[in-house]
């Protein structure tokens, strides 16, 4: 997965490898934050949903490479683009 943000004249990248950030641990902690800080009771997400949500990200990128997954440009030109 790759973060690239173009801002003022400026552009970086910041890879991630989806690897670490994507795994049934991070899909854990994040199913308890959620739990814990979302109050609305609309919003129910589990651990392992996120697991299954995880799984096939990974696979979508096996499938499409390069699928831009965000792709957000400001009205001054500022632009945050993440990518498989």
């Amino acid at each position: 997965m790759k973060i690239r943000i173009e801002a003022e004249g400026r552009c970086f990248t910041i890879p991630l490898p989806i690897g670490i950030i994507m795994n049934g641990f991070t899909a854990r902690i994040a199913g308890n934050c959620i739990k814990k800080y979302v109050s609305d009771p609309e919003v129910s997400i589990t651990g392992e949903q996120l697991t299954i949500l995880m799984r096939a990200m990974k696979q979508a990128k096996k499938n499409f490479p390069g699928l831009a997954l965000v792709d957000v440009l400001t009205a001054d030109r500022q632009r945050v683009l993440i990518t498989f």
